[in-house]
């Protein structure tokens, strides 16, 4: 792996490396390692480029995305537009403020504790509460959805760092996010909160098939959320002694511990994994482009009462946009809209950057054919100056996903025994 900008190579380990990290851990139930591999493949989201220079870790990407597309993506709609109209206002009044501790701190949050136990000096706890977006906008998340269900392995003794870890496509469990990082973490003495991603595990909604979202603004909807939630998580781990706090996670969990960070209200570690700073490439130029049912998203973007609808919405231009994108490319209006939504409300440059990021590392895959970071995403180090971009050699999104989870927990425990290194200066120079 190469620091980029530096000489230094940090060769991945192969899998039975990750295994052996993360196996024999008292209070863990045993999982042996071909289970473990089935695990991490149904989880990670693989996907392709056509014209991806060739490759081995290319070509794993494509074949396995191929081979796990099921269905189409927003197979329903773009979305109501009063939900359009809603995010807009939330993303422009608190999002791009850092205002959501202020948000979900005016309502009366409480967090219900449905199981604990300590075995063997780990802590492990079942919790939920409802989201601060939801009480909020209550019709962007109902019923299962507004409940954000999460577990942690936390140190019962040492109280300490403790990351929360952001479910990637195709996560609906805890399994995996156990296996690949709390418990390799857990041996430095760092605890892991695993979140359940809204749309996700029991926040499924009963229609949806598996992880293909049934309409765009799900995928604004469930970062709105994530940013309140992860919040209210922070609060609520520090209240019980553990800190400092990380945000991370892999693929899609990896951009939105990104988005999360960009609201807390103090220097937070943030590790994305296999992520970029917008959504964006991976929906209109990897081969999900090929998953999106544009054909159905097209008859809505024709449909002169329902962009009526999103025209009215203020502070916003993207139907102008359409057009004007549409006549110069010719690529769709449907595409083009595409385009201009993912940007708005996917885009780290439209978020808060946050307070230090010395203390942020995003580690990606030299030959990764879906996070598509050369396809006019901004680099990270433009949108968040004074961060480290880790980048692992000769790895695609899966292989990189397979073999990097030590470096994934390397880089995530290194910042926060840093911060709190920082932290025991200062209470001594105090």
């Amino acid at each position: 792996m190469v620091d980029v900008g530096s000489q230094n190579t940090y060769d991945s380990a192969c899998l039975c490396s990750v295994a052996k990290a993360s196996s024999g851990l008292a209070g863990f139930p045993t999982i042996s390692p071909s289970n473990r591999l089935g695990d991490w493949l149904a989880s990670t989201t693989m996907a392709g480029v056509s014209g991806a220079r060739s490759s081995l870790a290319v070509d794993v990407d494509i074949l396995l995305r191929r081979a796990l597309v099921l269905s189409k993506l927003f197979t329903k709609s773009w979305g109501r537009p009063e939900t359009f109209r809603e995010l807009m206002k939330h993303k422009l009044e608190v999002m791009s403020q850092r205002r959501a501790e202020e948000c979900w701190k005016s309502l009366k949050m409480e967090m219900i504790i449905e199981k604990e136990q300590v075995t063997r000096g780990i802590r492990m706890v079942e919790g939920l509460f409802r989201s601060p977006h939801a009480m909020v906008y209550p019709n962007q998340m109902p019923g299962c959805l507004q409940w954000a269900r999460w577990r942690a392995y936390l140190p019962a003794m040492q109280r300490k760092g403790v990351c929360i870890h952001l479910a990637g496509t195709g996560d609906h469990s805890y399994i995996r996010r156990e296996l690949g990082f709390a418990r390799g973490l857990l041996e430095d003495g760092i605890g892991s909160i695993l979140l359940q991603n809204p749309f996700y595990g029991e926040r499924k909604p009963p229609s949806q098939f598996r992880s293909s979202l049934e309409n765009v603004s799900d995928l604004f909807v469930m970062g709105a959320a994530l940013i309140s939630e992860c919040n209210y998580l922070i609060d609520w781990t520090k209240s019980e002694g553990y800190g400092p706090m990380a945000l991370s996670g892999v693929s899609m969990g990896g951009f939105m511990a990104s988005l999360a960070a960009s609201n807390v209200c103090e220097p937070v570690v943030v590790v994305p994994c296999m992520s970029w700073t917008t959504a964006g490439p991976a929906f209109t130029e990897g081969a999900l482009r090929q998953a999106i049912n544009y054909e159905r998203l097209q008859q809505e973007v024709e449909d002169r009462a329902y962009l009526e609808k999103l025209r009215s919405i203020p502070n916003q231009h993207w139907i102008d946009d359409m057009y004007e994108r549409n006549k110069r490319n010719g690529l769709g209006l449907a595409y083009n809209m595409m385009c201009i939504l993912m940007d708005e409300f996917t885009c780290l440059l439209n978020y808060p950057v946050p307070l230090d990021t010395s203390l942020c590392t995003a580690v990606v895959a030299e030959n990764d054919a879906y996070v598509l970071r050369s396809h006019g995403a901004p680099d990270f180090r433009q949108v968040w100056p004074g961060m480290r971009v880790l980048e692992m050699d000769r790895k695609g999104h899966v292989t990189g996903y397979l073999q990097g989870h030590h470096v994934f927990r390397d880089t995530i425990a290194q910042l926060i025994h840093r911060l709190e290194d920082a932290k025991q200066t200062r209470e001594r120079t105090a």
